[in-house]
């Protein structure tokens, strides 16, 4: 298995025979007050399994504060049907997260899971700041 896309992103959507959309990837933000409740943001994964790889298969996603802890996960299974027109079949994974709540700043993860062994991750820093450029209101 490959993972050839995890990322966070503004949205993403499967629209099925294999295409992903994913609009506005990003892994910092900023806000002025804690805790931050983020009210739409999507995680993308595409995945390319080889003809030889069929079978049942199991994966997970887990967030993570910055002290390591397990905020969710989000196990899921299925079984990868071998592609007679090529070599590989490629399996797209999204999920949204609405009104997620970041309790205080710092490095969050996401980690991606395969038959229980760690493929990727990616990263999160949520900043107690304004946004560069903007000012606060008198």
């Amino acid at each position: 298995m490959e993972l050839e896309i995890f990322t966070l992103a503004d949205h993403a959507s499967d629209h099925g025979r294999g295409k992903l959309t994913i609009d506005g990837t990003f892994d910092t933000i900023f806000s002025p007050q804690l805790p931050y409740m983020h009210p739409h943001c999507s995680i993308a994964a595409r995945m390319r399994i080889a003809n030889t790889e069929a079978g049942k298969h199991e994966f997970e996603i887990r967030a993570l504060a910055p002290d390591g802890k397990v905020l969710h996960s989000v196990k899921g299974n299925g079984d990868m049907k071998a592609n007679p027109h090529n070599d590989y079949s490629t399996h797209n994974f999204v999920m949204n997260l609405n009104n997620l709540k970041l309790d205080k700043a710092g490095k969050y993860a996401f980690e991606f899971y395969f038959d229980g062994e760690f493929r990727s991750g990616l990263k999160l820093n949520l900043v107690h700041a304004m946004p560069p450029g903007m000012v606060k209101a008198a």
